[in-house]
């Protein structure tokens, strides 16, 4: 495996993919965050929520639609240049290596600005003014304070962005594997699933590299960091500044009206348009006859059941375990048992997808007793959930830094028990928050198609391994279909959900009803 050149071929496609992504996403997040923080445009209010949808939305459901939009003879950028009587260009289809990091960079970026916004919108602007004041132009005056002010969390979230870049398997897989562009993760899958016999040495010694560059890399990122923050030290409390209309407003609008078309609306439009067609690229013409097909076939009905039914579960699992590594981690005053926390909430983050799931391979078929489970849902919930901790904790933590640990310190000199006091008061607080972060946890666990890979069976197969082999075999606009479907039963979820909740509330605030009342309601 080390002998050969498509190795070190991946491994330089894996760093330069990676390195390319965290450049154009970590500077589109910035500057959106930086428009959110100080541009009056009037578009700057959709960023926020569009981001959420962009990062909410699974990988596979981002690659499918822009594999259906830049296909080079039947993609939506196909037809218009057929309608204008030309022929696409070959640089313009996503089948490529550009089109593997344009696709990215969509998806990426709103990862970006969301861990981006926080730190910018607490910068003091009141030093730049000072600046300003002392001759200094307003850009000289970002660049100079502004930036680096922020070094800790934009090393920080660069450095996490590169880990997430090795590890990407769903867009290589669709957009780059089709034009003989191999990275890391997908030729770990190759070494199983492409050769006439799996190579199980090869793809586990790969694994070995992946898992010792990426912990490599978070060594470096813990070195670089070294604990240290920089604060913004000022005289008084700060005040909001007010946001004043600028010059430039409208190309800021125009540019995030640009790229919630790119990464939200053309994709979901394309999704909706292509699951609508008989067959992919016959536009003008549309049916229903997909989705009648999808509900008359019981395999494909049991398919999306199960994934609604493992991706809600394990959301729900994933959160109570990352809610409370979290509460450990932040509120614990013992340090040993803190630290031990932190590790094991990093451990997952070492190992790509495709190389866990290799992991639970090799654990469940070596191991007596456990070897039942192999192709099992148990087994294929266990490695989601586990695969989904990481970032589940991360924003986990954010969540707890809005409780202040005054209201806990209350309830523990009101002699409350340490359980009481994390979920009858802290857990209740960030309900709301946890919720939202179920959905989005929720929608990553179906979307995921790293982890189910190698864990799937005819009995275990989820909506992303489904839909792929659908993309894989052509049956396009059946996936786009299959997708949409389980899309709409999962806000159909939701929905009820928030109803019972609501239902529920109303209940509870009713005031009880006397034994007066009763007889003269009579």
């Amino acid at each position: 495996m080390f002998g050969s050149t498509k190795t070190y071929q991946a491994f330089g496609v894996s760093v330069a993919y990676s390195g390319l992504v965290l450049v154009f996403s970590l500077g589109i997040g910035l500057a959106f965050a930086f428009a959110t923080a100080r541009s009056g445009a009037r578009l700057t209010k959709l960023l926020i929520p569009s981001m959420i949808l962009i990062a909410a939305i699974p990988r596979l459901f981002l690659a499918v639609s822009w594999g259906m939009i830049g296909a080079p003879r039947s993609g939506m950028i196909a037809s218009l240049f057929r309608w204008a009587d030309l022929d696409m260009p070959d640089w313009l289809t996503v089948y490529s290596f550009g089109g593997l990091v344009f696709v990215t960079v969509l998806k990426v970026s709103a990862v970006a600005f969301l861990l981006l916004l926080g730190p910018v919108l607490q910068i003091d602007r009141s030093l730049e003014d000072a600046a300003i004041m002392s001759g200094a132009s307003r850009r000289r005056a970002v660049f100079k304070i502004s930036l680096p002010l922020l070094t800790p969390a934009l090393l920080a979230i660069a450095l996490l962005m590169f880990v997430e870049g090795i590890q990407i398997y769903d867009f290589p897989a669709l957009l780059a594997s089709p034009a003989g562009i191999e990275t890391l993760s997908t030729s770990v899958e190759a070494y199983l699933n492409k050769e006439a016999t799996p190579q199980w040495a090869s793809a586990t010694a790969l694994s070995l590299m992946v898992i010792v560059l990426i912990a490599l890399l978070l060594v470096a990122q813990a070195r670089m960091m070294g604990g240290r923050d920089f604060t913004s030290i000022v005289g008084k409390s700060r005040q909001p500044v007010a946001v004043a209309r600028g010059t430039w407003d409208w190309l800021v609008s125009m540019f995030i009206l640009m790229f919630i078309g790119l990464a939200l609306v053309l994709p979901l439009v394309q999704m909706i348009l292509g699951s609508l067609q008989p067959y992919f690229g016959m536009y003008g013409t549309y049916t229903l006859s997909n989705y009648a097909s999808i509900f008359s076939n019981p395999k494909q009905v049991m398919i999306l059941l199960q994934t609604l039914a493992t991706a809600s579960l394990g959301g729900v699992v994933v959160i109570a375990l990352a809610f409370t590594m979290a509460y450990v981690e932040k509120r614990s005053s013992i340090n040993v048992l803190k630290l031990f926390v932190r590790i094991a909430s990093w451990v997952p983050a070492t190992a790509p997808g495709i190389v866990l799931s290799l992991a639970f391979v090799w654990t469940f078929v070596t191991t007596p007793g456990l070897k039942a489970l192999y192709g099992s849902n148990i087994l294929m919930a266990i490695a989601l959930v586990i695969a989904h901790l990481p970032l589940a904790i991360r924003a986990c933590e954010g969540i707890l830094a809005q409780v202040s640990p005054e209201l806990e310190d209350a309830a523990r000199m009101s002699a409350a028990s340490p359980a009481t006091v994390m979920l009858a008061i802290t857990a209740r607080l960030c309900a709301p928050s946890l919720a939202a972060a179920w959905v989005l946890v929720s929608l990553a666990i179906a979307g995921a198609l790293d982890v189910p890979l190698l864990l799937q069976s005819t009995n275990s197969q989820t909506v992303a391994t489904f839909a792929y082999s659908l993309f894989n075999n052509g049956e396009v606009a059946l996936a786009a279909a299959f997708f949409l479907t389980y899309l709409a039963l999962f806000m159909m979820l939701v929905g009820l959900l928030y109803l019972a909740v609501l239902y529920f509330r109303a209940v509870r605030n009713q005031p009880p009803i006397s034994a007066s009342d009763a007889i003269t309601s009579r």
